[in-house]
């Protein structure tokens, strides 16, 4: 039986907690997003856990028939499956198997070719490696061949100087994901799944999936007038790219996570534990962990063009304006995925939160379309 949530119980008010789920419902009817999920877990009590919306068949033009999105329904979480890689990187880093300080090159030596051998996971982790790789990133029919795509990133030569705050879309969850490989003999799909996962308890988080499931998923859309851009440049086929067979069946450690509202809500309830195992013990040492999850760099970024606080492959809140809340989300992490997903924790309330929607506009909306969210979880939080 699935669980049903309960407001009271997670420590809510139910007259807010109604509230803030009607503001959700209200972007959806408002055209903001097709469909979505919100879930709010407090202190891993199941508070809100809501679906609206269609998922699929928005446009009739496209011939496809209407899917009503549901609780269960899985959606393509895109980058908000950065943090899972990044913890990957945390628990060999915790084993002693890995040293961040170390170059890329040091694990894959093939990547330290044209201008990388200096480049270290570190750098990787904060998205200052100096790496744009847009030409590889666009072409979405080759990524399925995992053994193409590295000897492509081998190849290619960094767009900025090491130390560049630019944001990595895909290269971010490629060069880690290889590095898990060399270094455990795993492919990063299993690593995650057995050496991760499993020992946390949490399902039904995937890195790709069978090309017969690609039908049931949530169809991502672009929503906005203006065509999306991405370092001043535009993103030719956005919707064909990130709707294909290619991209949804291929492992892409850094945008290809697929999962529900609930399933990468659970996982930041996990991370508030501290990363506590079905057998007792953390996952990741608390020293290491902390390092993942507090600012460790900050700036305006050279792709996404807006400034972002950063720790290892996490977005940090700060004290103005933020997706996460419109204040003093400082101790708030998480991240999101493409321009309509956001989970994030927030260690203040005990709670996580997940806000997966099909709905996608330009980087700065999910602003207003988020932090709204975020304090209005805040403010229902009854002690």
């Amino acid at each position: 039986m699935t669980e049903q949530a309960d407001p009271e119980r997670a420590g809510l008010d139910p007259a807010r907690t109604a509230a803030l789920v009607e503001r959700f419902r209200r972007q959806q009817a408002r055209g903001v997003f097709p469909g979505g999920q919100l879930v709010v877990l407090r202190r891993g009590v199941l508070a809100v856990d809501e679906a609206v919306g269609l998922a699929r068949g928005v446009r009739s033009a496209e011939g496809e028939q209407p899917l009503e999105y549901t609780r269960d329904t899985k959606s393509g979480l895109f980058s908000a499956g950065k943090p899972l890689v990044a913890i990957a990187i945390a628990v060999l880093e915790s084993r002693r198997l890995v040293d961040v300080t170390r170059p890329v090159a040091h694990y894959f030596p093939e990547f330290g070719r044209n201008g990388k051998a200096e480049i270290s996971l570190l750098d990787v982790l904060l998205h200052r490696s100096g790496l744009w790789l847009f030409e590889i990133e666009r072409d979405y029919r080759q990524f399925g061949d995992w053994e193409s795509v590295m000897r492509r990133i081998s190849a290619a030569e960094p767009s900025f100087p090491r130390g560049t705050l630019a944001y990595q879309p895909l290269g971010f969850g490629w060069i880690l994901g290889e590095v898990v490989r060399r270094v455990t003999a795993l492919p990063i799909e299993r690593f995650v799944e057995q050496e991760v996962l499993a020992p946390a308890g949490l399902s039904d988080l995937r890195l790709g999936v069978p090309a017969s499931e690609v039908a049931s998923l949530a169809r991502s859309y672009w929503c906005d007038a203006k065509p999306p851009r991405l370092g001043g440049k535009e993103l030719v086929g956005f919707e064909e790219a990130q709707n294909s067979v290619e991209w949804l069946t291929a492992i892409l450690p850094g945008a290809g996570l697929v999962g529900t509202a609930r399933s990468i809500a659970a996982f930041y309830a996990w991370l508030l534990t501290g990363t506590a195992t079905r057998a007792g013990a953390p996952l990741v040492r608390a020293e290491v962990l902390s390092s993942y999850l507090t600012p460790q760099t900050r700036g305006t970024d050279r792709t996404v063009r807006i400034p972002m606080v950063l720790g290892r492959g996490f977005g940090i809140g700060w004290l103005w304006p933020h997706p996460y809340g419109w204040w003093k989300t400082a101790s708030c992490y998480g991240h999101a995925g493409n321009f309509s997903t956001i989970a994030w924790a927030d260690p203040t309330t005990g709670c996580a939160i997940a806000m997966v929607t099909n709905g996608n506009r330009a980087p700065a909306k999910l602003l207003t379309r988020c932090a709204p969210i975020g304090s209005a979880v805040r403010a229902a939080c009854i002690d």
